[in-house]
């Protein structure tokens, strides 16, 4: 007993050591530019406030940019909170976080695995692979990408605390996902399998636990109802991502930062379900009931993706996804039999070429120029990327080439923020009756986004439009520039009888 808690610590020491030293250096790296910016630079009045770890509750995830949007993760934010008091602007603090996050998060990976009796070797091998996946690395390297790290660590840490029968641990670790990111609501589906169909089928608290997963279910949205969602026919679209995410995780050869579903390739995913498929009906002693729950694991973590608009693909999504797909690769392993010395040899060799494949795309994430020259080469069919590419053009001075990367976002399809920036070149230029058609155009899509009426509350009092002007001072005060005394004091010059 003594040697197997030992081996169970080792197992998890050399986990965490893993993890730890081959994403060690994105503590290095800078902002990316998107939603970090807004997220965390342009929220520091916010975050550098101790109070705001009550404050989060209030307010959506993507505040600074639109204050009702649909988002709502104050478990994410209450922890850029507690970056801010030590990290304050500065990106490394917050990079620190991400790499122990996911370090936590591989461990609980582990233990989780061994729960489902892979075996000790096999576990730990799936575990390791966990720690260094590239399809991963973007939710450790990216500091938004917390999010689904974060949601994974309470997630796994609450699905633990179920199979030892700890109920009341269990549902405050399963309130915290509901905090950390609304994949969170497909929890239950999953462990309702385990405790009706399963070994918990017996346990007559079982249908107190399920009240308890509905009744917080029902308290999330009462605090905040909004939810993203996608209609019928965008849902269907995005069924295709299924295949695009395990392939991405099998086979994960080229990485995205970000991508649109078009410019990724269906056949990878499509060749591994079926060899998935093949192995589980060639090999007589694979579990099937493993297999098949580990499947339902991974199209239930990804489903939620499926449901917002938009064929948008990240990365960073996959991480709960990825424990399904490794406890179906782990009973097939388990069940294929090799040596001990066999699955040695060639589990190094795999976690040597997914270490170098990590370690090569994380650079990526080093600072806004990588990112976007990145997203743009991997998507060239995707409008956020050349949004980006065009904003590192625009702060370097090259508006010429920062225009012609917004009119390709724009001619990709419909991208926010777009038309204001490209009205922020036209005001840089005089061009006060051109920067104005922007900015509306740019409310029309995103009407909830307050620098954009603070732009057009500038081209209004350049125009001699003074009431107009005070009119949209102040909407962008009311909207997300609450807490700019700038925009206050303009309100003041503009609104003054």
């Amino acid at each position: 007993m003594r040697a197997q808690a030992l081996s169970t610590r080792s197992s998890a020491a050399l986990v965490l050591l893993v993890a730890l030293a081959v994403h060690a250096r994105t503590v290095a790296f800078g902002f990316t530019g998107l939603d970090d910016r807004d997220l965390v630079v342009g929220d520091q009045a916010f975050l550098a406030n101790p109070a705001s770890l009550l404050r989060v509750f209030g307010r959506s995830y993507l505040h600074v940019v639109d204050p009702s949007h649909a988002y709502w993760r104050p478990l994410v934010t209450a922890s850029y909170v507690l970056d801010a008091q030590w990290s304050g602007a500065r990106p490394w603090g917050y990079h620190a976080t991400n790499v122990v996050l996911h370090a936590v998060a591989s461990i609980l990976v582990l233990a989780l695995l061994r729960r489902f009796a892979l075996g000790r070797g096999v576990a730990l091998a799936a575990a390791l692979v966990f720690a260094v996946h590239p399809a991963l690395s973007s939710a450790v390297a990216w500091i938004p990408g917390r999010n689904d790290t974060l949601l994974a660590v309470m997630a796994l840490a609450s699905w633990l605390l179920l199979l030892k029968g700890k109920w009341l641990p269990h549902l405050v670790f399963f309130a915290l996902a509901l905090m950390a990111k609304e994949t969170a609501l497909a929890l239950p589906a999953l462990w309702g399998v385990q405790l009706f169909w399963g070994r918990g089928r017996r346990d007559p608290k079982r249908w107190l636990v399920a009240a308890a997963w509905v009744a917080l279910i029902v308290a999330r949205f009462v605090v905040h109802r909004g939810a993203p969602h996608a209609t019928a026919q965008e849902i269907l679209a995005n069924v295709p991502l299924l295949a695009i995410a395990l392939g991405e995780i099998v086979l994960p050869v080229r990485p995205t930062v970000l991508a649109v579903a078009g410019d990724l390739a269906v056949w990878p995913g499509i060749v591994a379900a079926v060899g998935i498929a093949l192995a589980t009906w060639r090999l007589p002693h694979a579990r099937r009931r493993v297999i098949g729950f580990g499947a339902l694991a991974f199209v239930l973590f990804l489903a939620p993706a499926l449901a917002v608009p938009g064929t948008l693909v990240l990365d960073h999504r996959l991480v709960l996804p990825a424990v399904g797909v490794l406890v179906v690769l782990g009973e097939l392993v388990r069940a294929l039999g090799p040596e001990r010395r066999m699955l040695v040899a060639f589990g190094g060799v795999g976690m040597v070429a997914l270490t170098l494949v990590t370690v090569g795309f994380e650079g990526a994430f080093r600072d806004p120029g990588a990112f976007a020259r990145e997203a743009v080469a991997s998507s060239p069919r995707s409008p956020l990327a050349h949004f980006c590419l065009g904003q590192v053009e625009q702060r370097a001075g090259n508006d010429d080439r920062a225009l012609a990367e917004y009119e390709m976002a724009l001619a990709l399809g419909p991208a926010e923020v777009v038309h204001n920036d490209i009205a922020v070149i036209a005001m840089k230029d005089g061009r006060w009756p051109e920067a104005e058609t922007e900015l509306r155009a740019e409310l029309t899509l995103n009407p909830g986004y307050g620098t954009a009426e603070y732009n057009l509350a500038i081209v209004l009092r350049r125009e001699g439009r003074m009431t107009e002007a005070c009119e949209a001072v102040k909407r962008a005060i009311e909207r997300s520039l609450e807490s700019d005394e700038g925009a206050k004091a303009e309100r003041d010059r503009d609104c003054a009888p």
